[in-house]
């Protein structure tokens, strides 16, 4: 079945889906939030309106493979298959499949692009077509937003603050079940599992 992305928050991913050439950027569904990098080891923006992570995460593994954001316990509870890795400028990311029907499916990028966590996504909300905050599991800041509005077509995107220099973008694409008609909860449940495979 032939997938796109759709764009989530126009962070500048230029590997999503809208992501523009130049500035922050998203994760897999949007562009990811573009990097000024100074020579501290970040440079949060100077409103810093973005919640702190409470208690960074161990992100060794998932910033080489995204499949590693949820272990087997975590797919098999989801209803997800092995994950199919690939790479995209905005860092690597993940294709999940749903086992009994693979036209509904996850792809999760952690966005190594940039350098400043879910700040970036913050930075760049005016450009989504819708934009929420909420929190995965153990208080782990997260937000809906993407730049396009494709929820009533089973696509919702999720960012996930795994520490204050780095977010994870969970873009759901669901075409069947109940997925399809609520794709944020799925996103959520994601988040939350990713959580827990992290140690949160």
């Amino acid at each position: 079945m032939n997938r796109r992305l759709i764009a989530v928050p126009a962070l500048a991913f230029a590997v999503l889906a809208l992501a523009g050439c130049a500035g922050k950027t998203r994760g897999t569904a949007n562009p990811a939030p573009s990097t000024a990098e100074s020579g501290s080891e970040t440079s949060r923006s100077t409103a810093d309106t973005a919640p702190h992570v409470p208690r960074p995460l161990n992100t060794a593994s998932i910033t080489s493979d995204a499949c590693a954001t949820i272990d087997a316990s975590a797919r098999s509870s989801l209803g997800l298959g092995e994950g199919r890795p690939r790479s995209t400028g905005n860092g690597p990311s993940c294709t999940f499949q749903e086992s009994a029907d693979p036209g509904n499916q996850i792809d999760v990028t952690t966005v190594t692009a940039n350098k400043n966590g879910l700040q970036d996504v913050y930075d760049t909300k005016a450009n989504d077509a819708y934009w929420g905050e909420s929190q995965a599991y153990g208080g782990y800041p997260s937000v809906f937003a993407a730049a396009v509005d494709d929820r009533k077509n089973g696509k919702c995107g999720l960012f996930v603050g795994v520490t204050d220099q780095l977010a994870v973008n969970v873009l759901v694409q669901y075409d069947n079940g109940a997925g399809a008609s609520d794709p944020c909860s799925v996103a959520q449940k994601f988040g939350d599992a990713m959580i827990h495979t992290l140690g949160g």
